[in-house]
């Protein structure tokens, strides 16, 4: 693979100064089209040590308008990063539509330098090669213009770039350590390299493999791959039609999962009480058991408007030591969140490893108010499902515990507790129009809920179902349910 990107090619200074001066103003003008459209650039730059990533990458924000661009690198492990699940550092920095990002070291470091290292087995290596291809599969289904440069060089050019005091250097004084880079043993290292680039080349995000061995030929080689990338998606964006917005679904003609819920179950006060003792205090050893197992707890709350989500998390969170825990309430998305992938708001909120994050709303918005009343398109929330069952797959595989609750309630005592609020000035804040509109879409949104639920409740992040018409029995369910799943993950 790597043999034909040996062979030499060259461009002399006065040639390079003459294509870099042409090539440096269309970038100039791409990058100014780039800030109207709607979507960002993503560049990764990747290759063997002395190939000249880091050269490059200055080369490009001196071509381009640094000031659109955010230039990232992961050559060290900060703790707070590994204290995270793994796409946690990349989620944080991907830039907003109409920005540029490029990432010198990146997602695809780890994967290769396990396998380099022999950490991990080829079954393994795979498999996180293809949580990278979800992770870009995402990034491009929401717009995402994604340019993955490998820079490759000779053994022999490699070897002379590394010494202390080579002549010609192409790049800047070495980092003495490798965290996120390969060396060592070349002809490994590029096994690893043809093995990573064929795992993770794709047609909507493919390799764009480059001979470095002049520094001449592969920046303005590279300036040419990324122009364009970015002239060939203005021309695709500029004759594809708009896709329509879906504003309204049927309802479910079936019964559905909620339809079987027991909404009669309930606790007389005395029982309450005590059961609530019981489980707060279990609760509270509980979490303080995952803080020193570095297990973090992500609990999600969905539901019913009035479903009494608030009174249930805040007897859960009188449980826990304030210090061990966040939570955090979603309403509609802000324009820098809009800017964004839309799981990047709900990434950048996770607690570290043994601190738990409990979300008043969540990431299932997307399938469930913004596909019924279309703030969504219908290709958006259909994709969402297996984008939200990757993204909770990786918490898992992280470490975390994953527990979600849907609080459900018949429309009759959604009436009542309407009612009830319009009528008490305490909780007149808490009843709006949208509440009133949701209610007359019932039926779509249980036809929602009931794929929401069918689609993403996995073995290993399932969906509890409450029912909620009584507030104790809905609120001791809730605890009882947290306490089974941490004394099951955690050691004894």
């Amino acid at each position: 693979m790597f043999k034909s990107l040996e062979i030499g090619r060259r461009i002399k200074g006065d040639e390079f100064d003459e294509r870099s001066l042409a090539l440096r103003e269309q970038l100039m003008r791409a990058q100014l089209d780039l800030a109207k459209r709607d979507y960002p650039l993503i560049i990764i730059v990747a290759g063997l040590d002395g190939a000249g990533k880091g050269e490059l990458v200055h080369r490009i924000n001196e071509w381009m308008d640094p000031r659109g661009i955010a230039t990232n690198t992961f050559w060290e492990h900060s703790d707070e990063e590994e204290s995270h699940p793994y796409f946690w550092r990349f989620w944080r920095k991907l830039p907003p539509r109409g920005e540029t990002a490029i990432f010198l070291g990146s997602w695809y470091a780890r994967p290769a330098l396990l396998l380099l290292d022999k950490k991990i087995d080829e079954l393994e290596f795979i498999r996180q090669c293809q949580d990278i291809l979800a992770f870009e599969r995402a990034l491009i289904d929401d717009g995402a213009l994604i340019v993955k440069l490998w820079l490759h060089v000779s053994k022999k050019t490699q070897q002379a770039q590394l010494e202390e005091d080579a002549p010609n250097k192409q790049q800047i004084r070495r980092i003495p350590e490798r965290p996120y880079d390969m060396s060592g043993n070349y002809k490994r290292s590029l096994k690893v390299a043809e093995e990573l680039v064929l795992a993770t080349d794709t047609p909507d995000s493919p390799w764009q493999l480059v001979e470095a061995e002049d520094r001449h030929y592969r920046d303005i080689n590279c300036g040419e791959i990324i122009l364009h990338a970015l002239q060939r998606r203005i021309e695709a964006d500029d004759v594809a039609p708009p896709e329509p917005t879906e504003t309204e679904l049927p309802p479910a003609s079936q019964q559905t999962l909620l339809g079987q819920v027991d909404l009669d179950l309930a606790l007389e006060r005395d029982v309450y009480k005590n059961k609530l003792s019981k489980y707060q205090l279990r609760l509270q050893d509980l979490v303080w058991k995952a803080y020193e197992q570095r297990r973090s707890l992500v609990a999600v709350f969905e539901g019913w408007d009035a479903a009494g989500k608030g009174s249930a998390i805040r007897r859960v969170t009188r449980a826990m030591d304030p210090r061990l825990f966040h939570l955090v309430q979603f309403a509609a998305p802000t324009d820098e969140e809009k800017a964004r992938h839309y799981l990047w708001r709900f990434w950048r909120q996770l607690e570290r490893d043994g601190r738990a994050t409990i979300f008043d709303r969540s990431w299932y918005g997307r399938v469930l108010v913004e596909r019924v009343e279309g703030f969504a398109r219908e290709s958006e929330w259909r994709r969402a499902y297996a984008e939200i069952n990757q993204f909770e797959a990786e918490l898992v595989n992280h470490g975390s515990i994953v527990t979600k609750f849907w609080l459900h309630i018949s429309p009759d005592e959604q009436l009542a507790r309407f009612r009830e609020r319009e009528n008490s000035p305490h909780k007149q804040h808490k009843i709006t129009e949208e509440d009133w509109r949701n209610r007359d879409k019932w039926d779509v949104y249980e036809h929602a809920v009931d794929d929401m639920i069918t689609r993403t409740s996995t073995s290993r992040a399932p969906w509890q179902v409450i029912p909620a018409n009584d507030k104790r029995y809905a609120r001791i369910q809730i605890l009882k349910s947290i306490c089974a799943q941490l004394e099951s993950a955690l050691d004894d």
